[in-house]
């Protein structure tokens, strides 16, 4: 809940100016920032006219400079937040650096769809699914991992689609937050560039399946920082990360990893 709060103040207080504001969106950053929840202040942030029964759609993006002629993206750009935001259909986004996210709101029956003109601007998307504001911390999984697919596919975006038959439908989410913790527990000894570093680095490898020059390029690195981290991680896990194997089995970990210990774009 804290990590959605924290997106919620930076979507309300980014200079999104050129697409509007109004006092709606002033009151709820007040009320989220002395404490209220969310919840509380999504109802807040609807479409005027909207009453009741608001969901809303996470996104995740990454900016690809191979798929784009505009120079890299800022946070304080007017003109790309404009942009972006009339694409995607809301004022609430957010960009760092090479990272997006935003809130869309919808119905609950909205399937989302991939704007040409932020694949044009040289954005990569993951979508989740509608959800109500109390389930916007799921949703914010659901949009990361969509993200990391696309990445995977070279594809412009990705939609979360749920699948009651997935393995986690039949591993207790409790339990397989407690196996990742305890898989990636060693990291937390790896000293220089961190644990964080790592995992992001592991994570960004396994989905690019494992090709050094496309983990490089999306991490924005030489492809031999690439190897030496994950040859640090093999190392501290014990493991060969070239058995099919074990790169399945650190893969559920990495998606079953807790929200503290995750990384965003």
């Amino acid at each position: 809940m804290t990590s959605t709060a924290t997106v919620l103040l930076a979507l309300l207080t980014s200079p999104r100016h050129a697409l509007g504001t109004d006092t709606h969106s002033v009151g709820a950053l007040v009320r989220l920032m002395l404490g209220a929840t969310p919840a509380q202040v999504a109802p807040a942030l609807a479409p005027a006219g909207r009453t009741g029964g608001e969901h809303w759609i996470v996104v995740h993006g990454r900016h690809n400079p191979g798929r784009s002629t505009p120079p890299p993206p800022t946070g304080d750009d007017p003109a790309q937040l404009a942009t972006l935001g009339t694409a995607l259909g809301t004022p609430y986004l957010y960009i760092d650096g090479p990272g997006l996210r935003a809130l869309i709101p919808s119905a609950p029956d909205t399937r989302p769809s991939a704007p040409a003109q932020a694949a044009d601007l040289g954005w990569i998307l993951g979508f989740s699914a509608p959800v109500s504001a109390p389930d916007l911390p799921p949703a914010d999984r659901q949009a990361e991992r969509a993200l990391q697919r696309a990445i995977a596919a070279d594809a412009p975006a990705v939609v979360h689609s749920p699948d009651p038959l997935s393995l986690d439908a039949i591993v207790a989410p409790a339990d397989a937050q407690e196996l990742a913790r305890t898989r990636f527990a060693p990291l937390d000894q790896a000293g220089s560039p961190g644990a964080t570093v790592l995992l992001d680095t592991l994570r960004t490898w396994l989905n690019l399946h494992g090709s050094w020059d496309r983990a490089a390029a999306a991490l924005r690195v030489h492809r031999n920082t690439v190897r030496h981290r994950l040859a640090r991680v093999a190392e501290l896990l014990d493991v060969d990360l070239q058995d099919p194997g074990v790169r399945m089995e650190l893969w559920f970990a990495l998606h079953w990893l807790p929200d503290d210990h995750r990384t965003h774009p």
